[in-house]
């Protein structure tokens, strides 16, 4: 039982290693596609800031109360998308600015915390895994090999403690009839 205890270790911890080193390169992917989005919605508002300059003196709040006042639906839906760009690109740009100019720890509490499900799964499946060998990659496949490996420990544990109980309470039974 112990030589495949010691091997299950052994594969967990190398698994994890390998996993987790994927991380560092994946979170530059995401950036990149955060960048590519940054740079689609940023164009998107400029194409509208250009009929502001041209008719509301460049005033792209007064172009989007022209939309919102307009009868026709369609029209105020359209303003109500010109302001939610204006509202998004400046939390676009901190995000983008933290993915490619923080520290390691930076981007991945972001990564963790404030990650667009739907960016990441896009990015996820353009991913193609590889063995980077950057600091930070080395690093997060060792922790993740070690948090792996102690969690498989962990259990392996609690799961003997139960049976220990669970054996020593039928015991406890038997000896008392």
């Amino acid at each position: 039982m112990t030589f495949i205890n010691g091997l299950l270790q052994r594969l967990l911890f190398t698994f994890g290693v390998m996993l987790f080193m994927q991380l560092p390169q994946f979170i530059d992917h995401y950036s990149q596609q955060l960048s590519g989005y940054y740079l689609a919605q940023q164009n998107q508002l400029q194409q509208f800031q250009l009929i502001a300059d041209t008719n509301f003196n460049g005033q792209l709040d007064t172009l989007i109360a022209d939309f919102n006042a307009s009868p026709a639906l369609a029209v105020q839906q359209v303003g109500k998308q010109v302001l939610t760009l204006q509202q998004a690109l400046p939390l676009l740009a901190s995000d983008l600015a933290v993915l490619t100019e923080g520290s390691y720890i930076n981007k991945l509490t972001y990564f963790v915390t404030r990650t667009n499900t739907k960016l990441a799964e896009n990015t996820l499946s353009l991913f193609t895994p590889g063995i980077p060998l950057s600091q930070a990659a080395i690093v997060t496949g060792l922790i993740g090999g070690i948090t792996l490996n102690l969690l498989w420990l962990f259990s392996l544990k609690l799961l003997s403690l139960i049976f220990y109980r669970k054996h020593t309470q039928t015991k406890k039974i038997c000896l008392t009839k």
